[in-house]
């Protein structure tokens, strides 16, 4: 065999089901040789689309994701998913060609000292100059990946190493992935945090999407002791929105008044106001629950306890300490603020002339009459991705991916070929404002090539947060120019969609929308990718 089929045979006996990438000169050889070997290789039009893919997949399979680029330019290009794999913690395995040995340092094609440009961004980054290191790299690199706090690693592969002749015998290790990241969490700890809980006035319990593993756990503890939750925006689903005890339509008000919160797979970080006052309450007590002790020293000044451990044997052994205590009810304050906020969102939703262009809340408020509960939603965009958080509700963990922690815009379609590789039988719904849009549309083609049906729903409002009230005023109607945010108005965005082997549909008022709606469900039913460009005010908030 060749070092590609070497690889590619080291890939398969690690359980490698899906290679990321996109080829050239010097890996077209390894893809081949994976999809050989019965591994899914998924092209996609650019690195940066296909880091940004694997590094979700660890995500939603607690697998490493797997990238494979060329060197040079495409492993600058996959620093995208790197970088997004790596501050949401992530495992990401990187693959690269790079300059034959012999090569090196003469100003060879694509040359780049990637092992260095790597080294800050991996947990390990390595360069196979021997056939025989290529299967112990490939393993430990896997297993490294998502080893303590998952991140990425790297192994650089040269052009040479890559085709020449190999008679390695490959045996490599499988094991339990549970075994890399369950911690018991210290008993005296544990007591301490029941102890706070039970002394609490308003306890509250902040969920994040660290803990989509400990999902039944959080809902038997939700359950059991009647506890106020707060959901961040990927720690939705995890218990279900429709809990009597989420308390996300009150989050200003509950941070304020929570005088013990516990933080369950959340970072304290700008999505949490750094669980500091004025947001927090100045005197609450918080505990963090956390597998990564880096975490918990990094909040050292503002934590009363730290546990490192996982989130579901802490939260089960915290139950069993409370004993069948329960929490007091809601205070009529909160009550009375939840239902004065879905009372001013239903409002907002309603659409008194059905001939005007529709707000993002009134076309979210139509997507959630027409898409089934249990549908997998990417959503993306400043705007969009924020009022669709307050207007879909969801029941199942990891059931909604976003931005995530570093508000990473162009995830949008990248997402949802890792989403519907992932989970093939649940419905998949992409929203994404326009300008979101515009970093992964190409990827539509990527989504057709595969056989990946979605849905993908443009809420088009010719801008970045916002277009311009009156487009007209503006290039290319007179010279005047277009401020920043502003892009073209009303882009046919769904003709890309039919270009590239995809169904579209057209909206301009409110009238149209639950027919196209209805029809694009349909059509995505039936195994089509549909992109529905819902035009929608420009200039409005909401």
């Amino acid at each position: 065999m060749i070092g590609a089929e070497l690889i590619a045979e080291t890939l398969r006996q690690l359980g490698v089901e899906h290679v990321f990438g996109i080829v050239g000169i010097p890996v077209v050889e390894i893809a081949d040789a994976c999809i050989e070997k019965g591994i899914r290789f998924i092209p996609f039009r650019n690195e940066q689309q296909a880091s940004l893919a694997a590094s979700i997949y660890g995500y939603l399979t607690n697998k490493p994701g797997v990238l494979l680029t060329v060197g040079g330019p495409g492993i600058v290009n996959a620093l995208a998913g790197v970088y997004n794999a790596n501050s949401n913690k992530w495992p990401l395995m990187v693959m690269a060609g790079s300059t034959k040995i012999c090569l090196q340092g003469k100003g060879g094609f694509q040359e780049l000292d990637q092992v260095s440009l790597m080294k800050p961004w991996a947990k390990s980054s390595f360069r196979a100059v021997l056939s025989s290191q290529i299967p112990q790299f490939l393993e430990r690199a896997y297993w490294t990946s998502i080893a303590d706090v998952p991140g990425t690693t790297y192994i650089d592969l040269p052009d040479d190493l890559i085709k020449q002749e190999c008679y390695e015998d490959i045996r490599v290790m499988k094991f339990d992935f549970s075994l890399l990241s369950t911690i018991t969490p210290e008993l005296t700890r544990i007591k301490r945090t029941s102890e706070l809980l039970k002394d609490a006035r308003f306890p509250l319990l902040i969920i994040g999407k660290g803990a989509a593993n400990a999902s039944e756990t959080l809902r038997q503890f939700v359950g059991t002791h009647q506890i106020a939750f707060l959901p961040t925006p990927m720690g939705k689903g995890i218990i279900p929105d429709a809990s009597d005890r989420n308390v996300s339509s009150a989050r200003s008000l509950v941070l304020k008044h929570a005088d013990v919160v516990l933080v369950a797979g959340a970072r304290l970080n700008w999505i949490l106001h750094f669980g500091e006052p004025p947001k927090f309450n100045k005197d609450v007590k918080i505990v963090q629950i956390d597998t990564d002790a880096g975490e918990l020293a990094r909040n050292v000044s503002t934590l009363e306890l730290g546990i490192l451990g996982d989130v579901g044997r802490t939260m089960s052994s915290v139950s069993d300490q409370l004993n069948g205590h329960q929490f007091p009810a809601l205070p009529k304050i909160v009550v009375e603020l939840i239902e004065k906020r879905e009372q001013a969102l239903r409002q907002q939703e309603e659409i008194v002339n059905d001939d005007l262009m529709p707000s993002h809340t009134q076309a979210l408020a139509a997507i959630r009459k027409h898409i089934p509960a249990d549908a997998n939603i990417v959503a993306e965009g400043a705007r969009t991705m924020d009022l669709s958080r307050q207007s879909l509700y969801l029941c199942e963990p990891r059931q909604r991916l976003d931005a995530g922690t570093n508000g990473t815009m162009g995830i949008g379609l990248a997402y949802a070929v890792t989403a519907k590789l992932t989970e093939e039988n649940k419905p998949l719904i992409v929203i994404q404002g326009d300008s979101a849009f515009g970093f992964s549309a190409m990827e539509i083609e990527t989504l057709v090539r595969e056989r990946l049906p979605c849905l993908i729903i443009v809420l088009n409002n010719s801008g970045i947060y916002n277009g311009v009230e009156n487009p007209r005023e503006y290039i290319p109607y007179t010279k005047k120019p277009l401020p920043s945010t502003a892009l073209t108005f009303g882009v046919r965005y769904e003709r890309i969609s039919c270009s590239l082997g995809g169904t579209g549909y057209f909206v301009q008022k409110c009238k149209e929308l639950d027919d196209v709606l209805k029809k694009g469900m349909e059509d995505m039913l039936s195994g089509k990718i549909v992109l529905i460009n819902v035009l929608v005010k420009p200039h409005a908030k909401l």
